[in-house]
């Protein structure tokens, strides 16, 4: 059931152009082709085994995004695809052996990966914003779910459109919808989402991976022959909670007889469990939905055991169950552009806005409250369909920033005034990328908002250096350094106990870094829909959580 809608502005180009394809998809990760009894969903729903998947979709066309000796024409058409809620730790190509990501790991193969890639911000909105505008969040104003996006911000479709493309947008999630304005410069922007019911009873404003792609790919068909350039905006939204993945996906995860469904109250049970075990107290119903809009309690941030719960390992099978879901639905979409004839042509982005704790620090099973990596580390992978520097990596820390100015560099496009990124095309040309320090800001607890001062400056933020990574959150005064090359997880806090000469060092450095980036904000100002909250809250209050919910509240 269609909840939202599909705007439609006129295509901006006329007359069809005739373009050639030589039939490029994806090759599979090496670690992909050692397990030929995976089973993936086909187009009609059905079950195959990897092996004959693997022979009537991708064997003709292992060449990758470009490759052979195809000549692979101009490139015309841009493709980025946003993984909403997407841990790059949780994707095979970016460190974790057991995901079953075949198509993410063949854009990787054949593409160019960053390995270090910082969000600006850790929830949807923000994020996506700081996306398309190239600025931080105390730029664009939109400090976090629920604001509108100011009409002064240019937003990467509106640059594409000046320069004749046909933009399209297709959503999976509600928190980008067209009320809060984040649909400026889509010519066509599909918001109409699902009315998809849990086991609890609640609905979820979203749609399934699966409908993402057959929406994006049913629009192409029909604008096709009618526009010369297509830039495509694609959102997935499935590795966002509640976790529930089809099957057979959620299959290889789970222990025998465990569930495929998932909802809010799991989610809260693990919550709870963790917290009690981190202060030996006991937490009333709701107690992880109030801690999580009220923010990480001081006394359990360095007092997480880092270690995973029963709850704990079945939400993260599942979740695993839904990356391998999404990865299927972008699979899917690649092979429909490739059947249409424009992926020849066609330069594919992939990133995430952000990823999500689990059980390693104080904000369980949460984003947006903390920036830890495992909210703010994302994956952001370039596949050019000449295949040019196929393989390669990048290790150098970025941000998400910097795609627009990327985009534009590569494509001939003026960079929006208020972009602050930095381009990227001298690492992917293979040259040095001197890119200085990346930052983040956290955008919850409302409760740290202040008036007449940025939203967010009282939440957690960060600034990363190379392998050093300064935290500071001052509503609940938290400051921590960590040295990522030797602890990746971010668990033990250099600044604790008598640190050395060299770290206090460290810490003024970054400590000064982060001052100046903070203190350089310029919002634009932006206010707050209340609208889509007071629907979350009703979906909240049937899954039967009370307490102290704020309709201002993320």
């Amino acid at each position: 059931m269609g909840i939202s809608g599909v705007r439609e502005d006129p295509p901006t180009l006329g007359g069809g152009a005739s373009i050639q394809t030589y039939g490029p998809l994806l090759c599979l990760s090496r670690s992909e082709t050692l397990a030929p009894m995976r089973l993936f969903h086909t187009s009609r729903g059905g079950v195959l085994p990897f092996l004959l998947l693997l022979t009537v979709l991708v064997g003709p066309f292992l060449g990758g995004c470009g490759g052979g000796d195809a000549d692979p024409g101009p490139l015309r058409h841009v493709l980025l695809v946003s993984l909403d809620t997407a841990r790059a730790d949780r994707i095979g190509a970016f460190g974790d052996a057991s995901a079953r990501t075949p198509i993410l790991d063949g854009l990787s193969d054949r593409g160019v990966s960053f390995d270090s890639v910082t969000s600006a911000a850790p929830t949807t909105l923000a994020s996506h914003t700081s996306l398309m505008t190239g600025s931080w969040p105390h730029t664009h104003g939109v400090a976090r779910n629920g604001f509108v996006v100011h009409e002064d911000n240019e937003m990467l479709a509106e640059t594409f459109r000046q320069k004749g493309f046909h933009t399209a947008g297709v959503l999976g999630s509600f928190a980008l919808e067209s009320r809060f304005r984040f649909d400026q410069g889509f010519d066509h922007y599909d918001e109409d989402f699902d009315e998809l019911v849990s086991v609890s009873g609640a609905d979820q404003n979203q749609r399934r991976g699966d409908r993402v792609t057959r929406a994006a790919l049913d629009h192409v068909d029909r604008v096709l022959g009618d526009v010369d350039r297509l830039f495509l905006f694609v959102q997935y939204f499935d590795t966002h909670a509640p976790y529930a993945p089809p099957e057979p996906f959620a299959k290889p995860f789970l222990a025998p007889g465990a569930s495929s469904t998932s909802d809010m109250h799991d989610v809260d049970a693990a919550v709870r469990a963790q917290q009690q075990a981190a202060t030996g107290q006991a937490f009333g119903h709701a107690g992880a939905i109030n801690a999580g809009l009220r923010g990480p309690l001081r006394a359990l941030v360095g007092n997480v055991s880092g270690q995973p719960g029963p709850e704990d390992l079945h939400l993260a099978n599942l979740y695993s169950g839904e990356m391998s879901f999404m990865d299927k639905a972008l699979g899917d979409l690649l092979e429909g552009l490739r059947q249409r004839g424009i992926l020849d042509e066609t330069l594919v982005v992939v990133i995430a806005d952000h990823g999500e704790t689990f059980w390693e620090h104080a904000d369980l099973w949460n984003h947006g409250l903390a920036v830890y990596q495992t909210t703010v580390h994302v994956p952001l992978i370039f596949c050019f369909p000449d295949g040019r520097q196929a393989g390669h990596r990048i290790s150098t820390p970025v941000s998400t920033i910097d795609v627009v100015p990327t985009l534009c560099e590569i494509l001939g496009l003026e960079v929006p005034t208020r972009c602050e990124g930095m381009s990227l095309v001298s690492a992917l040309e293979g040259g040095t990328l001197n890119r200085g320090p990346v930052f983040a800001e956290a955008t919850q607890p409302w409760v740290a908002e202040r008036p007449g001062v940025w939203a967010n400056a009282g939440k957690a933020r960060c600034v990363r250096s190379g392998r050093w990574k300064y935290v500071v959150s001052p509503y609940n005064s938290i400051e921590e350094l960590f040295d990522l090359n030797v602890d990746p997880g971010e668990q033990r806090n250099l600044l604790e106990g008598t640190p050395s000469p060299q770290i206090l060092a460290t810490r003024g450095a970054l400590r000064a870094e982060l001052a100046t980036w903070q203190e350089g904000r310029e919002p634009l100002p932006a206010r707050f829909d209340s609208s889509q909250m007071q629907e979350t809250l009703e979906r909240l209050r049937a899954m039967g959580y009370s307490g102290e919910l704020d309709s201002s509240g993320d």
